[in-house]
């Protein structure tokens, strides 16, 4: 009886580890075909590790010169998409993918394969010009969380 046993619970271990990094493998190679930016609600409900495809992802708060939150609103109550993001992503390999998208402050990048990413945000806000670049290692399977404060413009 323990040995019948013993012999089940090796082939289910088998198994599973002739199973793991296929999965893995088939991840990384989806990862980065399908960069996507969306805004962040700040909600702080993004506590996955990565997104649901198992890529990268990076989510990032954007605070102004003062270190208030940017989130900014037109007179009439509409969303002002104020801020330029430009992303690089490069991959060990070298490929360099680009990013540009607008947002009224936090935003969330996901579908980022492991790497290094390069993110740039340029605000033009009552006529003045502030900025603030980072940069990050991306994984897949993890999120990696930025906090980007914009300085003046030099």
């Amino acid at each position: 009886m323990k040995q019948s046993v013993f012999t089940v619970l090796c082939a289910a271990m088998g198994l599973a580890l002739v199973a793991w990094p296929t999965s893995r493998a088939r991840a990384q190679d989806d990862c980065g075909t399908a960069i996507s930016a969306e805004d962040d609600d700040n909600q702080a409900d993004d506590d996955s590790q990565g997104d649901e495809n198992g890529c990268g992802m990076v989510v990032a708060d954007m605070d102004d010169e003062n270190g208030d939150e940017v989130d900014d609103m037109n007179d009439d109550g509409t969303t002002d998409d104020d801020v330029e993001i430009d992303v690089e992503d490069t991959t060990p390999d070298g490929t360099t993918q680009v990013l540009q998208f607008h947002t009224n402050g936090s935003f969330r990048l996901t579908g980022l394969p492991t790497g290094h990413a390069k993110i740039t945000a340029t605000r033009v806000h009552n006529g003045v010009t502030t900025t603030r670049t980072r940069k990050t290692r991306v994984r897949e399977q993890h999120t990696r969380r930025l906090r980007m404060r914009l300085r003046p413009a030099l």
